[in-house]
């Protein structure tokens, strides 16, 4: 299990930098609860940006509604963007993610362990990214008018399969065998609707209600999802689109839940929510792990720094996950930690 320390009992901690505008900017690598987790960057601000997703946990922006995909917690005042902005291979040794800002962005591939080469594989104006089983890069692709789902080779080539047209659709992610892409289409007046589009027949099924879908298993039947309630907190749901049958997983009054990737072994959910930090009580994202029948929620990470989009490692010892800490100017980085809990 993980240990939790006090604020003070952590020695060597790194130093608390305050900015001379006398709002804390803390840099260090790690918050004295995160003693245990081994927390490592792989890559470095300084040589390329990570384009990681927007968030307004401070400023007074709320959106967090059920027409929307914005994650977050109206109670807590907080939101945050829910596009899936890191992938890893299936065989666990390379990292998928993007590059650059609002204006460009490069998708990019790379080794997983710290110190590697990244390959620039397309560029495009990206929504979020998915690596499937089949070799593939699933994205969306986004203009002022729509986004559609494509796809590349992750490896080689620069060719790219468009799968949807015409509307405005996010976050694909393939099923274990393959054979189907489940994505989010946005509807302006309806809210986020789960679609699956069958490869092999070009079948498009309007699947249920919510947002960045992940399958459970080897089904090709039930997903968790992501929704957001009327009184503005996102939560998440398992739900079998075949049988009808729906179990609400996690939702609270003051923290939104979003970002629902299922471990290798089928137990663990890891998820996103908001915090406050007891190191200078301002709102942030932090990574939890919950049972995947809801039980024994645990927060993993108390940076007061935003850490988002998580992705297990292929072996499921490992969390790799985007996070604004050490930088000053709040730019993003891909981190690994250790998950510790069986």
């Amino acid at each position: 299990m993980v240990k939790r320390l006090s604020n003070f009992g952590l020695v060597g901690l790194c130093s608390l930098l305050l900015s001379s505008c006398s709002s804390a900017k803390y840099l260090s690598a790690y918050s004295p609860e995160e003693n245990g987790l081994n927390i490592v960057k792989i890559t470095d601000e300084t040589q390329i940006a990570v384009y990681g997703p927007s968030t307004y946990l401070n400023s007074g922006y709320f959106g967090a509604s059920p027409l929307n995909m914005l994650g977050g917690s109206k109670k807590n005042n907080g939101t945050w963007g829910t596009g899936r902005l890191l992938s890893i291979s299936p065989a666990g040794t390379e990292l998928a993610y993007m590059s650059g800002s609002d204006k460009t962005r490069n998708l990019m591939v790379r080794k997983a362990g710290s110190g590697g080469v990244a390959t620039q594989r397309i560029s495009r104006m990206f929504g979020d990214i998915s690596w499937g089983k089949d070799g593939n890069i699933y994205f969306s692709e986004t203009n002022d008018r729509e986004a559609k789902i494509c796809a590349i080779n992750a490896r080689q080539g620069t060719l790219m399969r468009q799968i949807t047209s015409n509307n405005d659709d996010h976050d694909p992610i393939l099923t274990a065998d393959g054979s189907k892409l489940f994505f989010t289409r946005k509807v302006k007046n309806s809210g986020p609707s789960i679609w699956s589009y069958d490869l092999k027949n070009g079948e498009l099924t309007n699947c249920c209600l919510g947002y960045h879908p992940t399958p459970i298993g080897n089904s090709n039947n039930e997903i968790l999802c992501v929704r957001n309630n009327a009184e503005g907190s996102s939560e998440i749901w398992r739900v079998n689109f075949v049988d009808g049958k729906e179990m609400l997983i996690l939702s609270d009054e003051t923290r939104g839940y979003t970002h629902p990737t299922i471990s290798p072994d089928g137990e663990w959910i890891l998820v996103v929510g908001n915090s406050k930090s007891d190191i200078n009580k301002t709102n942030n994202t932090d990574i939890f792990a919950v049972k995947l029948d809801g039980s024994n929620l645990i927060q993993l990470t108390y940076h007061p720094a935003d850490d988002i989009c998580p992705q297990w490692s292929a072996d499921g010892k490992s969390i790799y996950f985007l996070s604004t800490r050490t930088t000053e100017k709040q730019s993003y980085n891909i981190w690994r930690m250790n998950f510790n809990l069986y």
